[in-house]
């Protein structure tokens, strides 16, 4: 190569070379902001609305006999697990494990005391309503979520749990985890989903037997939600058998060491008494809670079948909607079944959490179609106009349940300079509310109720049980206090007036509750007790 070429080459490397070392530095490139999902504010407002509203009733009044119930018992379960003492066999007529709910109220109570309890359930019920629009979201939508978790919150019940320490809150929060966990299951989840929601199936059964009556329903979701494919294609069933499979055997295990437990199952659940109520009226009365939610319901499911028929969506999202509409039923056909409305406003919540999804759906349909075809102001006014006035009918409801119970307050005051740890008995109607509060001053062995009584008379050896058996013991002044409030047993306690009067019982006081209905307590004492020596 000819000398003069090699040079003109290496002149223009070196030419090359000043340019790029002229160039400017490459931007730097930062990696892009994280964008905050407003999906999610929605939901904000309808949680911070449903804490206030049942914020509100934390301080309502004290005690029901239920709170002070599971709250007591849990202070025996606690002292029994960490000490060693004596503990009531709650076990054989708790409709749920006391070693569950009740020891975790306690521990709530020693910390913020009765209205920590109902905090505790404010927190329980938040979570169920996070769980429904996680839930719905991952299957319709932020849209839909949003309108399921606004009718969620907005019912009656829900805000009445809300501000309710009893171990239905607990349980729904479990139901509604183990119906999340079962969708994100049906959604790409994996195995780890099949394990938490059988786990929370399981601990949501023992927290309330009664959380059985839905297990068919998260069963179902596991079956038919999750996109594509027939609803009855093989791997669909095969993943709801599992889930039955791994729940099944979280939920037995523990049943091994727990043969005790069997009374109080059969006696609460399997085998419940029959009520008294007509069907109409227990039907009336479910109507009133969750009437105008199970109506939207059943539309979903019609539009759903629509739909469905026309090709618009898969068949396997119709029979989903008929499962959750089957949920949302089957509190109130259980308890028509058994003519009773007793826990009827708390178990339709259990059902309520499963029906809004549909109606949800429903309501993200109509805004959908009335945005794109009218206006977002009409969307706004069906919002509105549904959702509002569930809201405020609820509100009410929940506000009328915790009234109905008397103010215990007067009745509280009146026994406490007379009740000391010893060998005093106390009989007193619905006892829990005051062995709750008094329990620093009194051994729960010292309290007695007016129910399933039994008494051997000291002369004549002779067994009595029922009124007799009280009667007995009346006379042979066995109880230091008795309280009568004509309430649950009015009967008996009819009965036992003229043998109080016959046995030299003075009435201590009559304490008349500051709310409206029943709430009057007649306080006896024994010939002698109460007096200054």
């Amino acid at each position: 190569m000819p000398l003069g070429t090699v040079t003109q080459d290496a002149a223009a490397r070196r030419a090359a070379d000043r340019k790029t070392r002229r160039r400017p530095p490459a931007p730097v490139v930062k990696p892009p902001k994280a964008v905050f999902r407003t999906d999610w504010l929605p939901l904000l407002v309808v949680l911070l609305v449903q804490g206030v509203l049942s914020f509100r009733l934390t301080g309502a009044n004290t005690a029901f006999v239920d709170e002070g119930t599971y709250i007591y018992s849990g202070y025996q379960e606690l002292a029994h697990l960490v000490h060693g003492d004596p503990v009531a066999s709650y076990e054989s007529f708790f409709s749920g494990s006391p070693l569950l709910y009740p020891v975790v109220v306690a521990l709530s109570d020693i910390v913020g005391g009765l209205r920590g309890t109902r905090l505790l359930s404010l927190v329980f019920m938040l979570s169920a309503t996070l769980a429904v629009h996680a839930a719905t979201r991952r299957m319709y939508g932020s849209l839909a979520a949003f309108f399921a978790a606004a009718l969620f919150a907005a019912m009656g019940p829900t805000q009445f749990l809300g501000g309710y320490s009893t171990y239905d809150s607990m349980a729904l929060a479990l139901v509604a985890c183990a119906g999340y966990f079962t969708v994100r299951l049906t959604t790409g989840g994996g195995y780890p989903s099949t394990v938490v929601a059988a786990v929370a199936m399981a601990l949501a059964d023992w927290t309330k037997y009664a959380s059985l009556l839905w297990a068919p329903v998260i069963l179902g979701i596991a079956v038919f939600a999750g996109s594509g494919g027939s609803p009855w294609e093989r791997a669909r069933w095969r993943r709801g058998i599992e889930l039955a499979v791994v729940w099944l055997i979280a939920l037995v295990v523990p049943a091994v060491s727990a043969t005790t437990y069997v009374d109080g199952f059969n006696h609460t659940t399997l085998m419940r008494t029959p009520g008294t109520d007509s069907a109409s009226y227990v039907a009336e009365e479910a109507a009133k809670w969750v009437g105008p939610l199970l109506v939207l319901t059943l539309i979903g499911v019609i539009v759903t079948l629509f739909s469905t028929s026309r090709g618009k969506n898969n068949r396997a999202e119709f029979w989903l909607a008929l499962v959750l509409l089957a949920g949302g039923l089957l509190a109130p056909v259980n308890q028509v079944r058994i003519h009773t409305w007793l826990s009827l406003q708390k178990h339709v919540d259990f059902g309520a959490w499963f029906a809004c999804i549909v109606a949800g759906l429903l309501l993200a349909r109509i805004f959908a179609a009335l945005r794109s075809k009218v206006h977002v102001v009409a969307s706004v006014l069906v919002t509105a106009l549904v959702v509002g006035p569930l809201g405020y009918v609820g509100a009410s409801q929940a506000s009328y349940m915790f009234n109905e119970w008397p103010d215990s307050t007067g009745l509280v005051s009146a026994l406490k300079p007379y009740v000391h740890k010893g060998k005093d008995e106390y009989l007193v109607e619905n006892y829990d509310v005051p062995a709750y509060y008094l329990r620093e001053s009194s051994n729960w062995q010292q309290w007695q109720d007016l129910v399933g009584k039994s008494y051997t008379d000291p002369k004549t050896k002779k067994t009595l049980s029922g009124t007799p058996a009280l009667q007995a013991a009346v006379k042979d002044h066995l109880y230091s206090i008795v309280v009568l409030d004509f309430t649950q047993t009015a009967g008996i306690d009819t009965a036992l007036q003229p043998t109080l009067k016959q046995a030299g019982y003075r009435v201590h006081k009559v304490i008349e509750s500051n709310r409206t209905g029943n709430g009057k307590y007649t306080i006896y004492f024994a010939p002698g007790f109460g007096k200054k020596k």
